[in-house]
């Protein structure tokens, strides 16, 4: 367990300035699914019909998905890197095809949030075109949400947060500085470890690790209609995962570019 859990017990007033500090400026819009029962400020989740609905339990027929910055755009070495997952329920046939909007973008029935979501990043041999790999060793970073959100005082765990227009996605800042240039990946995948614990630190509820199944990823990721596609997406649905690869440019390079992922 990497992070320090608060314990059981803690007084009230104290509990409530935490997660008061986690919270940001922006209130959730959409509906959502928490797969664990516990909120993204470490509370216990509360079903409501809504609108927006709030729902607890596993999550079915759940896509993947990155932002447009990451994928549309290339970064230089040294440049702070915003990375952004968002994970949704979305609606399915009788054959359970994804069903699409007029865009071809999928319909989404609410956001998941769940403890059991890691980010890692780690450096590649070579392009992933010409059959770059990990680089053999611990990865430059890895968490998860589980090991940030009962934290004591700052951390750069893993966390999740809402942004500007309701969205609930999971994020972190990779600052580059230090890096070299050439290709990484990141990596999104559920997984409930053996040491999460099963009781609330923050309220002694009990938790349950309810199944989140990633079957799909996000058609628009991999749209080159929205443009130059420079962040290289993969999911496998089998491990409930999806990466993507990247590649940090020379500092001279900017951003932008010839087009090209090689």
């Amino acid at each position: 367990m990497k992070g320090k859990l608060v314990a059981v017990g803690m007084i009230a007033c104290f509990m409530l300035s935490l997660t008061a500090s986690q919270a940001n400026a922006y209130v959730l819009a959409e509906n959502i699914l928490y797969a664990e029962g516990v909120d993204y400020l470490g509370l216990d989740a509360i079903p409501t019909a809504g609108p927006p609905s709030v729902e607890i339990g596993a999550a079915a027929n759940v896509m993947v998905g990155w932002s447009d910055d990451i994928i549309y755009h290339q970064f230089p070495a040294g440049q702070k890197v915003r990375t952004e997952v968002l994970l949704h329920v979305v609606a399915v046939d009788e054959f359970g095809a994804m069903l699409k909007n007029a865009d071809g973008s999928a319909i989404e029935l609410c956001a998941v949030y769940t403890l059991t979501a890691h980010f890692k990043i780690q450096k590649l041999t070579a392009s992933p075109l010409d059959g770059g790999v990990p680089v053999e060793g611990d990865p430059l970073y890895t968490s998860s949400i589980y090991e940030g959100l009962w934290t004591d005082g700052p951390s750069a765990a893993y966390s999740a947060e809402v942004n500007e227009v309701g969205d609930l996605l999971y994020g972190y800042n990779w600052d580059t500085r230090g890096q070299s240039p050439g290709w990484y990946r990141l990596t999104f995948w559920i997984e409930a470890e053996a040491d999460f614990v099963l009781v609330n630190p923050y309220t002694g509820t009990s938790i349950t690790y309810n199944d989140v199944d990633i079957v799909f990823g996000d058609p628009m990721d991999i749209d080159p209609s929205a443009g130059a596609i420079f962040g290289i997406v993969n999911v496998d649905t089998e491990n409930d995962l999806s990466y993507l690869d990247l590649q940090l440019t020379e500092k001279s390079g900017g951003r932008g570019g010839s087009g090209t992922v090689r």
